[in-house]
């Protein structure tokens, strides 16, 4: 979809709600054109998904909660800012665009005798002109006849005709560029003539002070009168491109008010581009160009399924990291990889939760992070990733997310990777391992090991895992099932979240599988909230009876998962080494090992060849230590002491993103012990 072919007065990420009931926001690349379309897409790099023409819509805004609605009749973008002060620059970028009848509710009855122009009304820039000096004598015989009487009534029909004269100056700046289409973008057709303002009783709750306090998802705004009801209007009452505030109560209504719009949000069926978009200005573009990640891998799901089944029954109470499998049991990632898919929706979750001021909401949030960890593994039941060499890296730094990552395999048996990951006014660090039990059914997968999250407002979260289990291994269709208690505990106040990973009934099919219900308990042991919803697709905050807010909402999976090892578009583009990078990842890091390589690109056999040839350089690395004597030391992570048992840093004081800030700036190569880990 073409959104237009003006140039780009402004773009930037905002939360957009989703059309359908109960899915909440969702991030989106919002862009207003110099002719007055919004327009928004998934990236930057993607096609429009709907547009709206701003001058014939109404917009509202609530600045209390970071809030913008514009409402075209036909559709709906209710949008939350990321940042507070986005919501003053989208604001006052679409209201160059806007007769902005109501601000503080000072507008007067008075004002209802004028009658304003539509750009596209044809109306010549000579009438604009006359129109011009007609509200300048206006106001000069108004100034003359107040500065007599000073009545208050004559003031206010002065502040009308400023703002009067104010749009007047835009739509002569509208006519004085092209034409604009009979037809809006947004499919409501653009009126002519004069436009009839708001009627008189209306705009008396207006000038009284009366605020709008809530949109429909129709044409129809709606304004609350003096017992506290609503009072509904009909769009063709209404005038094209008005501006109305919204003063929020003290508890936002915002996460349950939906639009019936069929919308395509999910399908997701996204085309992504190189083409960066359009300067904003007449400044050269910057060189550097956004990253496009791609959406599928080199080649489909490679080798024939073995059964798990079989090799586990030959190896019974035997721990799984000491078999060596065949390469076709593998998908192609890395565990640290598979470290990393945890941190999908940490830059949203956990950003969110260092800006709020309400303890028991960043608790609920680091919750939501701590669930959305799971969301990846919905479809991973026949393969596992590749086991790590030891002393191998990854490191999973994105601009688009605000995200760094560095995850290390510092032990080799039992196996144990230590991260490290942050963003803006958070920090995660972990140190996991997973031991397992074969109950002849099922496989139960117990993790093992401590993760710590820290805000930047002071609170340090440390989180325990349930076991996962993989079902119906014997016969019948297998599924991944995370069962047992989450317990997140805030160490600054006592504060804990019980999370209770629900097992599915053996009746119940797919739809009772995956439920997940939480409650929020103070030092005293008394409840504070509740969260509820489903680790594969929503986390929602209760907030009544009939209240849920949205916390968190999985992404789409791309179409035919199971095509791609049922990869997420997040672990499609892991394994993928992008020009930004290429010449910056050290020679350790997971996307340089050759076995892994070829199983992406479909050569099973190849790939079989190279994971042995590294094994065995591995264990002969290892004897070597060994005869030595020597014990290895980990490069990127030091032993630590309480929670954690590996914390970020090396002994000797080295850091690995000052180090990879080096590499980057040309002042340094990487000095790597392990720096011939997948051959010379």
């Amino acid at each position: 979809m073409d959104a237009s072919n003006a140039r780009v007065l402004h773009s930037g990420w905002v939360l957009k709600k989703k059309k359908k009931r109960m899915q909440g926001y969702a991030k989106r690349w919002l862009i207003i054109f110099e002719d007055g379309v919004l327009s928004y897409s998934m990236d930057p790099e993607s096609k429009s998904r709907g547009a709206i023409d701003v001058p014939h819509a109404s917009v509202s805004s609530d600045i209390r909660h970071g809030t913008i609605h514009v409402d075209s009749g036909a559709s709906v973008f209710h949008l939350r800012m990321l940042k507070n002060n986005d919501f003053m620059v989208w604001r006052n970028e679409l209201r160059k665009f806007l007769h902005q009848w109501v601000g503080e509710g000072t507008a007067p009855a008075n004002m209802m005798n004028a009658t304003v122009a539509s750009p596209a009304s044809g109306m010549s820039l000579a009438n604009m002109d006359q129109a011009d000096d007609l509200l300048n004598s206006s106001i000069q015989s108004l100034s003359t006849l107040n500065a007599s009487k000073n009545s208050l009534d004559i003031k206010n029909v002065i502040v009308a005709l400023k703002q009067l004269q104010e749009q007047h100056a835009h739509i002569r700046q509208q006519l004085s560029r092209r034409p604009r289409e009979g037809i809006s973008r947004s499919g409501t057709p653009a009126h002519a003539g004069f436009l009839s303002p708001p009627s008189p009783g209306r705009d008396h709750l207006m000038a009284t002070g009366m605020a709008l306090r809530g949109v429909t998802g129709s044409a129809s705004p709606s304004f609350m009168n003096d017992d506290g009801d609503y009072d509904f209007y009909d769009a063709e009452d209404m005038m094209d491109g008005v501006e109305y505030e919204m003063r929020g109560d003290d508890e936002e209504q915002v996460d349950i008010v939906y639009d019936d719009d069929d919308d395509d949000d999910d399908e997701r069926a996204v085309e992504a581009t190189a083409d960066v978009a359009q300067s904003t200005n007449d400044a050269p573009v910057p060189s550097r160009r956004a990253v496009v990640y791609r959406t599928e891998l080199p080649a489909p799901v490679t080798g024939e399924e073995l059964s798990l089944f079989s090799i586990l029954k030959k190896n019974v109470g035997k721990d799984l990291s000491t078999i060596s499998f065949p390469v076709t049991f593998n998908c192609p990632l890395s565990l640290l990889q598979a470290v990393a898919e945890e941190y999908e929706y940490a830059p949203s979750l956990l950003e969110r939760a260092a800006k709020s001021s309400d303890s028991v909401e960043r608790m609920q949030l680091v919750g939501a992070f701590a669930i959305s960890s799971y969301a990846s593994t919905s479809q991973r039941t026949t393969r596992k990733p590749f086991n790590p060499l030891l002393g191998e890296t990854f490191e999973c730094v994105r601009a688009d997310r605000d995200m760094h990552f560095i995850a290390e395999k510092v032990v080799h048996r039992p196996p144990v990777v230590a991260s490290y990951c942050f963003g803006k006014g958070w920090k995660v660090s972990a140190a996991t391992s997973v031991k397992n039990k074969f109950w002849g059914k099922s496989l139960e997968l117990i993790a093992e090991g401590a993760q710590v999250v820290e805000l930047d407002s002071g609170d340090q979260y440390s989180i325990t895992k349930p076991s996962s289990f993989i079902r119906n291994l014997l016969a019948g269709n297998k599924y991944l099932e995370h069962v047992g208690e989450m317990v997140i505990t805030n160490v600054r106040t006592n504060e804990r979240l019980v999370i209770h990973f629900k097992e599915g009934t053996m009746f119940g099919g797919p739809a009772n599988r995956n439920h997940i219900e939480g409650t929020m308990y103070d030092p005293n042991n008394s409840p504070m909230g509740t969260i509820k919803g489903k680790w594969d697709e929503q986390v929602a905050r209760v907030m009544g009876k009939d209240h849920l807010q949205v916390l968190w909402e999985v992404e789409p999976l791309p179409a035919n998962p199971t095509r791609y090892y049922g990869f997420t578009r997040f672990a499609i583009s892991l394994n993928e080494i992008t020009d930004d990078i290429k010449e910056i990842i050290p020679p350790t890091d997971t996307r340089l090992r050759p076995d892994q390589r070829a199983l992406e690109k479909g050569d099973a056999d190849e790939a079989e060849e190279l994971k042995l040839k590294l094994e065995n350089e591995q264990r002969e690395r290892r004897k070597q230590l060994e005869e030595s004597g020597q014990t290895y030391q980990p490069q990127w992570f030091r032993p630590g002491s309480g929670t954690l048992e590996w914390v970020y840093g090396a002994p000797d004081g080295k850091e690995y993103f000052q180090e990879r800030k080096n590499v980057e700036q040309g002042q340094s190569t990487w000095n790597v012990p392990n720096a011939h880990i997948f051959g010379s």
